[in-house]
C-alpha cells in the first residue's frame, strides 16, 4: 500500500466530515437524548412525590374517617343508652300508673262489694220476713233478726 496525497486528503476530508457530523448532526442528537434524559428522571421524581403525597392524602382521609366512624359509634352508643334510660323512665312510670289503677280499682271493688253487701243483708232481712211471714202467718221476732245480723258481722 501506497501513502500518496489522496490518503491525506481522504484522511483529512474523513476528519472534517466528523467534525462536521459531529457539530451539526451528533451534538444536537446528544442534546436531544440528554434533555430528553432530564425530562424522564424529572418526571419520573414528580410522579414519585406525586404518589408520596397522594399516599399521604389517603392515608389523612382515612385517618380522620376512622376519627369520624368512633366518634360516630360514641355518638350512637351515647344515644342509645340515653334512650334506653328513657324507655325504662317511662315503663317505670306507666307501670307506677297501672299499680295505682290497680290499686284504686280494688278498692272500688271493696267498696262496692262492701256497699253491695250491706244493700244486701238490709234486703236479705226484709225478705225473711216477708217469707217467714208469708209462710208462719206469724211476724219473725226482731230480736232473733238482729241476732242474726251481729254473727254475720263477725264473720
Amino acid at each position: 500500500m501506497e501513502f500518496d496525497a489522496t490518503f491525506l486528503i481522504v484522511v483529512i476530508s474523513f476528519l472534517v466530515f466528523i467534525f462536521i457530523m459531529n457539530k451539526i448532526f451528533y451534538a444536537p442528537i446528544l442534546n436531544i437524548m440528554q434533555e430528553r434524559q432530564k425530562l424522564v428522571e424529572n418526571n419520573f421524581t414528580s410522579a414519585k412525590n406525586t404518589t408520596e403525597e397522594t399516599n399521604k392524602k389517603i392515608k389523612y382521609r382515612n385517618d380522620e374517617l376512622e376519627k369520624s366512624r368512633d366518634s360516630a359509634r360514641q355518638k350512637v352508643a351515647q344515644e342509645s343508652q340515653k334512650l334506653k334510660q328513657e324507655r325504662s323512665h317511662i315503663i317505670s312510670e306507666y307501670k307506677n300508673e297501672l299499680f295505682e289503677n290497680i290499686s284504686k280499682q280494688k278498692e272500688n271493688l271493696k267498696n262496692s262489694a262492701i256497699e253491695a253487701k250491706e244493700t244486701l243483708k238490709d234486703s236479705i232481712v226484709d225478705i225473711a220476713k216477708d217469707i217467714s211471714d208469708k209462710l208462719l202467718g206469724d211476724d219473725i221476732n226482731s230480736e232473733l233478726i238482729n241476732k242474726s245480723q251481729i254473727k254475720e258481722e263477725q264473720v
